[in-house]
């Protein structure tokens, strides 16, 4: 099995490379994460945060497959200009169950904890809590404040109980720090902390990386002077699940104890990864273009009841080895809510003359004036490696509330969750008392399950399935076929067992 240096990038691969590690191995772009989860109105979703001396940035993420870790891209959007030379010292830790993302009780932080609400806590001695430190064992004798003994300074809200970012194992560097220093012109760009001299850390699948980046007070100017400010290049990150952005010396809002304390930011930012990978990795999602058609973009508001196309490019490749091609790319959508049911349809794939080869493409359905569309695409290979892209979102007409007409008829309104393990629910609406028949079948055609056969009054509607056979035997992992009849109508729907 060959062993390939990739470059895993959270958002977007910008084109240079400024750092020791460029060499001249060849690379393959590949999208690492699986928890961003964008709802910007537009597709360009970029900001910069702001990075002060002392501040401590953690970013969080998910191996996206068997990999060797061996250095980290820093996307500096502008150097401080107050004249001083400051470096950034570049860490990776390990944080397991005992560090972020999960609280102190282990289990995960929730949806809400984040932006104004998500101030944690901080280490400090037993005697002295106005002097912090990023964990509790940055020090000896140090105890956690969680905030939980008094209400929260931002939107009044009280403090995240039982947070506790502890940064978990160490693993790079294994020696003195790596540290991305400011260059003598104040250049802009992707500067990368090489641990090559410090050999790798190895990560499986799914597993959390945690890169932490220290702007050091040494060499540093005043951190009250906002010419010291870096910004880093980073994209907005609100509703993400685990908020995977922290930040230490918060300055948004001010803690219990003046600027102390982790913050969960609504931001991710982008970093580069080159690293060695060892196991099948994802497919690769690139959204070519959305609009009212294949030439037309989105307007600042979607026309009631227009359907709105999107195109992808979708591709498998297996750097280290393994069976390549696409299984199935779906096309996702949720109405007005990120907990509201998920319609999902199977994209298709048709040959693009503009830029000469292939694309996935399907139609998000239109609706009502006042809906907003959250859509996202998901790709599973032959070996089902599964991944997804952010989610984005769009306005249909105004946010008018004033009721309108709504189409009627038989509709299919997906199945949730999707993929799913151990069982899901599909969702239609029929437009009159009728018999029904709903089977799912293989992808081979055949029937593995009459999930109902009788009838059923207007309205909406859902049926269980537990991913078992008639017989009541468990299915594998895959894709399968549900089929509703109805009066001589028939709807399918695509969905994807995960064991």
């Amino acid at each position: 099995m060959k062993n390939t240096i990739v470059c895993l990038v959270f958002a977007i691969l910008l084109p240079r490379f400024l750092g020791a590690n460029q060499g001249n191995e060849s690379a393959t772009v590949v999208q690492s994460r699986g928890l961003v989860d964008t709802l910007n109105i537009d597709l360009d979703d970029t900001v910069n945060i702001g990075f002060f001396p002392g501040d401590i940035m953690m970013e969080v993420f998910q191996a996206p497959g068997d990999l060797s870790l061996r250095g980290v891209g820093l996307d500096i959007a502008q150097w401080n200009t107050d004249g001083s030379s400051p470096s950034l010292k570049v860490e990776v830790f390990r944080p397991g169950t005992a560090g972020y993302p999960y609280l102190s009780i282990g289990t995960m932080y929730e949806l809400g904890a984040m932006g104004e609400n998500g101030w944690i806590g901080y280490a400090h001695s037993v005697d002295n809590d106005s002097i912090s430190y990023p964990d509790i064992n940055s020090a000896a004798d140090l105890i956690w404040n969680n905030f939980s003994n008094g209400a929260g300074i931002c939107a009044s809200v009280p403090e995240v109980v039982n947070g506790q970012p502890v940064l978990g194992i160490k693993v790079l560097p294994a020696g003195d720090d790596v540290l991305v220093t400011r260059p003598s012109d104040g250049a802009a760009g992707l500067f990368f902390a090489d641990f090559s001299s410090e050999g790798s850390a190895q990560f499986t699948k799914d597993e959390y990386i945690a890169v932490v980046v220290t702007y050091l007070s040494d060499s540093a100017g005043d951190p009250a002077n906002e010419a010291t400010m870096i910004d880093l290049n980073a994209g907005d990150a609100s509703y993400i699940y685990p908020a995977p952005g922290l930040k230490y010396y918060g300055t948004g809002c001010s803690g219990p104890s003046a600027e102390h304390g982790w913050h969960i930011m609504n931001s991710t930012w982008k970093f580069q990864y080159a690293v060695t990978i060892w196991g099948d990795i994802p497919p690769t999602i690139d959204i070519y273009h959305v609009g009212m058609s294949s030439t037309t973009g989105l307007p600042e508001s979607v026309p009631p009841y227009e359907e709105v196309s999107v195109f992808a490019i979708v591709n498998d490749a297996n750097p280290a080895g393994g069976d390549e091609g696409i299984e199935i790319v779906g096309l996702h959508w949720q109405r007005n809510s990120l907990t509201a049911n998920t319609n999902s349809v199977a994209m298709t794939e048709i040959y693009n003359l503009v830029i000469q080869q292939y694309v996935y493409h399907r139609k998000i359905d239109g609706y009502g004036n006042g809906n907003i569309i959250y859509w996202w695409i998901s790709a599973q290979d032959v070996e089902g490696n599964i991944s997804m892209t952010n989610k984005r979102s769009y306005i249909i007409g105004t946010l008018s509330t004033e009721p309108e007409t709504v189409p009627s008829g038989f509709a299919l309104g997906g199945n949730y969750p999707n993929p799913f393990n151990p069982a899901t629910n599909i969702y239609y609406t029929i437009d009159s008392f009728s018999e029904l028949n709903i089977t799912v079948y293989d992808v081979l055609g055949n029937q593995v399950r009459n999930l109902f056969q009788g009838k059923v009054s207007p309205g909406d509607h859902s049926i269980y399935w537990n991913g078992e056979d008639q017989s009541g035997t468990g299915l594998p992992s895959g894709v399968y076929f549900y089929r509703l009849e109805s009066k001589g109508r028939n709807i399918l729907g695509k969905m994807m067992l995960l064991k």
